[in-house]
Order: C-alpha cells, then structure tokens, then sequence
C-alpha cells in the first residue's frame, strides 16, 4: 500500500481524535502486521505511477452472492457485493486504526459513544440525506426487534444479558442532533468501535424501513426491490449498482458523486477515487477455468488455492500475493437434532480431536500456506497463551490410540461401542457420517477426503464427503427453523432458530467445512456468539460447559491490559479444552492479480482501501 505522505491527517477529527487515541491506549493497540510477522511488499511498491481513472476491473469469484438485501445475508460474497456501493461508518487500517468513511465516534469514557455522520451523506431513490434518525429508528425497530422479525443475523449483538435476572436487554440508543446519536453501553468497551456491531456498519433509510416495520412484514422487507437493487445507495459508496446475472456475473460502475471526493480529512488518493470506470465479479465455480481466467488475463484477479499457488510464482503477467487472514478452517459438528446425537458431548469432540493430522493437513493440502489452528485465535495474535491452549492432532497428540481409546471411554455409556477396529452403533453397523464442503472449493474437497481418511483409520467410523453449492448449503444446512406451527422457546435468528432440540435445518447433516469462521484479532470478544447457546451464528446448537462468553464480557469491559490479556487468554484455553469445534488450519490468503493491478500488499487487512486501487 502507499505510504509515506499517504498517511491519514488528524485535520477534521477534532476532539474525536484525541479521544480515539485514548481508546487505542487503553485497548493497548500494536499494529497487526508486525503480529503476524509481514513485511510490506507486493504491487503498490513496484510503481510510481499516477493512477488515473479508467478500465474495467473484473475479479473471479467461486459462488454468487446470495442477496444483495445486507439485512438477511451472512456470506462473504454479498458482503462484497454491497459494500462496493455502500462503505459503511468506518475502515479499520492494517495498523489498528480507525478510518472515518460516513462516520466518526467519539468517547469520553468507553461507555458512551457518540456517533457523527458526515453533512454529505445523500440517499438514492428520493430519500434525501442520511441522518442519524435512520440510524436510531433502524436500530431500535430492526436490530433490536423482539422477536428478530427481519431475520438480521447479528442481532444479539444490540443486546447484553442482564447477569441478574438474566433477560436480554437491548442497548440504548438516542438521536442527540440531526447527525449524531449515542450509543450508551451498559459496561465499559474500549474495544467497542473495533467490532463488527459498528466496524463497516451500513444503513437503510428510514423510509424503506417504516413500510414493514409497523406490521412486522418479513416477506415484504426481504423482497422490497429498492433493497434488492442497491436503488438507496445514492452517494455513499464508490461504485453504482448496475447489474446482476444470477450465477454469472455482477456489475457496478464509477459512483460520480461520491462523497469522500469533497472531504478534506483523507490522504489525496481518496480524493479522485473510485480509479475504475466499472467493477465486474465473475462468478466461475469450476476451478480449472477460473485460474486459466486469471492465467490468460481474462480477469484481473482471483483466490488461488494453495495446491495451486506454484504454477503462478513465476509467470510475469501475475503477481501472487499471500497474506495472513482471520478465518479458521475448521470442521463444524451438527449438534442439532438432526446431526449425530455424540457431538453434544465434550469428551467425544476432544478425542475426535485426536484423530486429524494438522500438520499434515498444512503441508500436503495447503502446501505451507498456513498454519495450525487450535482455537478461536491465531497463533501470532496477541490474544493467544499458549500455556492455557490445549494443542490437539500434532506430535503424540495425534493417532489411532490416542483418539480409539479416548472415544470408547467417551461413548461407554451410549449404544455405540468397538467391534475390532470399526466403531458400531447399537445394530452392530459401522457409524457412518456425512462431510460437507463447498463443490466449488477443490481444496475443500482435498480437506475433505483427508478427514475421512484420519476418521477411517483412526477413529473408526465411515465418513461420507458431500460436495455442495454454497447458496444450497446456507439455505438447506445452515438456516434453522422449528417445525411449522411451533412456538419454540427463543428464536434469535435466521441462523439459530430455537433450542437444539426444536429447530433444525431443512436437511439433515453431521459435519461441515463450508465455512470459515472470523476470529476477530482486532477485538476476539467480537467471536462471542460463536460460543452462546443463544448466539446469532450458532446454527450448529452447541451449549457451552464452561461459561466461555462470560469471559469475553470481562476482557471486553476491563481497560486493564494485562487483565484483559488474562481473560481472553482463559477464555481461548476453554475454547480448545471443550472443541465446539474440529479447529484445523488457519489458511494464508493467496490471491493472484494482473501485473498492472495497484494498491494491495502483503499485510491483513490489504483490502481495507480498495477504493483507492488502481491500473498502473
């Protein structure tokens, strides 16, 4: 990335600058790159050229979006679909700081927030300039609707759990002028705008919003076409929408008026941004044709799978970049009534931890881009102690006998017991489980095959890989409901939709690699969710032995640094001690662009300023 007079000026921030520095001091804040050990590199330093304004940009993405209505999607490619026409309050830099896009915050205390938009902030379709009253009545109606009418995936995190009585409690919110309103924390939360609540938060206006919030009209929001075609978005990203073919393609091009052109607060090369005329997002599933795509200049950039990542090392029309990312590859047990009954217990996940070879995993399938993943944080992240991580599948913690021997003691009370070397169900058959990974992934697949492979030999049972479409698997498997004309007791989302017990997913599952879970290095408290039986992701029912989302509420509420470095460390040993999850690898992104492609690096978080990329 560009550096050097490319530094954010403090002009503009005023009294808000001081204090977000205080909220740095306190959250004790180093920068990540030098956590995970990068060094900067890659295309932005190899040129000095101007960028100018022109071409068209076409990456190569694997699946499709799976709506452009943000209210109701939890995967990455409709993220980045939106977000290239809506840029949300702030950006985080690869340096830990705050980078005010339609908003900034200030705070005296890390209790309360107060939010300010910026004066240039216009709405498409009518609905004139974005004020802070449609952020107010959005939070309040939508976000902290009670039921979750709109099916908003993170809404649990408008709330706290009274620890007295128990109940949730939503978060209070007021509007205090035109283009400001407070957000007041019951608890101190230094950490607070580095989360995913406010980090890129987008909008809607308040007069799409009022139409079904009244009646509580889910269908009428989920199809209300100003929100499934970005008709709102007027100024407030760099690019327009412009058009989506299903399956094949989606367009945006060069937003004329947008807002971060007439400020003054951004270093220069904001200034003419967006450098693009057009956006265009491929979709290609098959693998092969999409790194023949990037090979032949078809597309400007695409994911390169690390199997896959020599055959571009030296060919002179790419650059391969590679750098370290927060998702954790790991195997996901359905805990629900619809997956296999065992998972629900600790002893049985903790000795099914036994039976995969991580590094292995690392050097043959990810051929070395990545590293061994334990817990819900990265080795090289501050957060992680390893004195309190229990390591599972490396060196003698990894094997035929150590796994067989910890799961028959695991299983001696159930109907499922050893017959030689096959674990067997009460009918004498071999327990046999399904594995599902994204068919578009072929180092999914690979992964996959090696589970069931370690499972066979060290475990015993049969395991069946299952290729499916991303869009299929996060209707069928991952969307959880109750049976029609149920009532369960809670329902906190689309993706967690009542007790284990009650709501399932419309297809029956055991085991999945299709999605990568964020472990947040920036602010861990934010995986909370993860790992409450109440959480608004956890469409896989697992309830926690150890009250592991209590110590986030600590760490998160402490300025004491070395305090809320013992929390998360406590925490992150729980997390490993109870395996919710078969953590596996945390992937290295390896991405391929064109040659003449400017602006990312090799540090996290590369894509924060994507806006500002250009054609050399």
């Amino acid at each position: 990335m560009p550096s050097g007079n490319d530094r954010r000026s403090d002009s503009g921030t005023g009294g808000r600058g001081r204090r977000r520095r205080d909220v740095l001091r306190l959250l004790g804040a180093t920068g990540v790159a030098g956590l995970a050990g990068c060094s900067g590199g890659g295309g932005s330093d190899e040129t000095t050229s101007e960028p100018s304004v022109r071409g068209t940009y076409v990456s190569a993405t694997s699946v499709d979006a799976q709506s452009l209505n943000w209210l109701t999607i939890a995967d990455a490619t409709s993220g980045t679909f939106i977000t290239r026409t809506l840029d949300g309050t702030w950006a985080i830099t690869p340096d830990r700081e705050i980078f005010p896009l339609w908003a900034d915050y200030s705070t005296d205390d890390g209790r309360v927030y107060e939010i300010e938009l910026r004066d240039n902030l216009e709405w498409g379709a009518g609905y004139g300039q974005m004020t802070a009253e449609d952020w107010v009545y959005m939070i309040r109606n939508v976000f902290q609707a009670q039921p979750n009418w709109s099916g908003y995936p993170d809404a649990d995190a408008w709330f706290r759990t009274n620890p007295e009585s128990g109940e949730r409690e939503p978060i209070p919110v007021e509007q205090t002028g035109t283009r400001t309103f407070e957000i007041r924390l019951f608890d101190v939360d230094p950490s607070f705008p580095f989360k995913p609540v406010l980090w890129r938060q987008q909008c809607i206006p308040k007069g799409i919003l009022e139409k079904y919030v009244p009646d509580q009209d889910t269908e009428g929001l989920q199809q209300d076409e100003e929100l499934n075609t970005l008709a709102y978005t007027g100024n407030l990203g760099p690019y327009s929408f412009d058009s989506w073919e299903r399956s094949a393609r989606y367009t945006v091009t060069r937003n004329e008026d947008y807002y971060l052109r007439d400020v003054d607060d951004v270093p220069e090369r904001f200034l003419e941004a967006p450098y693009f005329d057009e956006k265009v997002y491929r979709v290609i599933n098959e693998e092969s044709t999409r790194l023949g795509a990037l090979e032949s200049g078809e597309v400007d950039s695409a994911g390169v799978p690390p199997d896959k990542a020599t055959r571009f090392e030296n060919l002179p029309n790419v650059n391969l970049n590679v750098s370290p990312q927060p998702y954790a590859r790991i195997i996901v047990y359905n805990m629900r009534s619809n997956g296999w009954e065992p998972f629900r217990s600790t002893a049985v996940r903790r000795a099914l931890g036994f039976a995969v070879n991580k590094e292995t995993l690392v050097s043959n399938v990810l051929r070395g881009y990545g590293e061994v993943a334990q817990t819900m944080q990265p080795e090289w992240s501050q957060w992680y102690d390893d004195s309190r991580v229990e390591e599972f599948g490396v060196g003698d913690r990894y094997g035929p006998e150590e796994t067989r021997s910890r799961l028959e003691s695991a299983l001696s009370d159930t109907e499922y017991a050893y017959d030689g070397e096959r674990l067997v169900d009460g009918s004498g058959e071999q327990v046999s489980l399904s594995i599902y990974y994204d068919s578009g992934q072929s180092t999914e697949g690979t992964t996959a095959e090696f589970i069931a492979q370690e499972f066979r030999e060290n475990a015993g049972i049969d395991v069946q890989p299952e290729a499916v479409a991303s869009s299929t698997f996060q209707s069928n498997y991952v969307q959880t409901s109750p049976p029609e004309g149920t009532d369960p007791e809670w329902s906190v989302s689309t993706f967690n939709g009542g007790p284990r017990d009650v709501a399932t997913s419309a297809e029956p599952w055991d085991m999945s690699i299709n999605l990568q879970f964020n472990t947040y290095p920036f602010t861990p408290a934010s995986s909370k969710g993860f790992f409450e039986k109440r959480g608004g992701i956890n469409f896989y029912g697992y309830y926690p032995d150890a009250d592991i989302a209590g110590l986030y509420e600590q760490a998160s509420a402490t300025t004491d640094e070395q305090r809320r470095l013992e929390l998360f460390g406590e925490a992150f040993g729980l997390i490993s001690q109870e395996q919710p999850f078969g953590f596996l690898t945390m992937p290295s992104s390896v991405s391929g662009y064109a040659d003449d492609v400017r602006g990312y690096d090799e540090e996290f978080n590369t894509v924060w300023d994507a806006q500002t990329w250009y054609f050399a």
